[in-house]
């Protein structure tokens, strides 16, 4: 990454200037990974740094690792060594929360490489993690809010994580009980009902 070496240089670590490499090898193992995923390491390096980027102090590196194995990008065992070695390079920092950020000095030098990576790879990463953090943010917290307004009742359905929502969704119902019926459904598998309208807006 431009504007790394100095930066790397000054850490008392060993190798660290190959941790982003430029060059494009088809080194990574490929189990479990589909036809048309990440084969470089260097790719996988890249990956990570663009979903911290995007994502900055709102994912952590479980979610990273589980979002793109998950998706069948990269294989599993490369993203987690690539999420632990830029870590461990002070390349992304992880907060006591556990989120993972990126100093923003460096995002831009990131803006620059992501062009490297498949845009169907860009949407795919950071699709797949905000399915993740937003099923995680189900469980801690389901806001379904039931107002009753004139002819019926208007259903809002909220998914946030505290800094972004990532779905605000009001529906109108005719009466209370079928009001009950959509916050039951939607408090019953809230990731069902997010992921099918992420599926429905990214499969044109």
């Amino acid at each position: 990454m431009k504007g790394q070496d100095k930066n790397m240089a000054e850490k008392p670590l060993n190798n660290t200037e190959e941790i982003i490499e430029p060059k494009m090898r088809f080194d990574a193992f490929m189990a479990n990974v589909k036809d048309g995923g990440l084969r470089s390491v260097s790719s996988i390096y890249m990956l990570v740094c663009y979903i911290v980027a995007n994502l900055n102090g709102r994912v952590s590196a479980s979610t990273i690792i589980e979002a793109v194995d998950g998706a069948m990008i990269a294989n599993y065992f490369e993203i987690s060594d690539a999420v632990a070695k830029l870590i461990k390079a002070g390349t992304i920092m992880q907060g006591d929360d556990g989120m993972l950020s990126m100093d923003s000095r460096d995002i831009p030098e990131v803006e620059l490489i992501e062009q490297e990576l498949p845009l169907t790879i860009r949407q795919r990463s950071i699709k797949a993690c905000q399915k993740v953090i937003a099923r995680e943010t189900y469980k801690r917290d389901n806001k379904v809010i039931i107002e009753k307004i004139d002819g019926g009742y208007k259903v809002n359905l909220k998914v946030s994580d505290n800094i972004t929502d990532f779905m605000n969704l009001e529906l109108f119902a005719v009466n209370l009980s079928q009001a009950e019926m959509i916050r039951d459904k939607f408090i019953s598998d809230p990731a069902a009902v997010y992921e099918k309208l992420i599926d429905s807006i990214f499969s044109n």
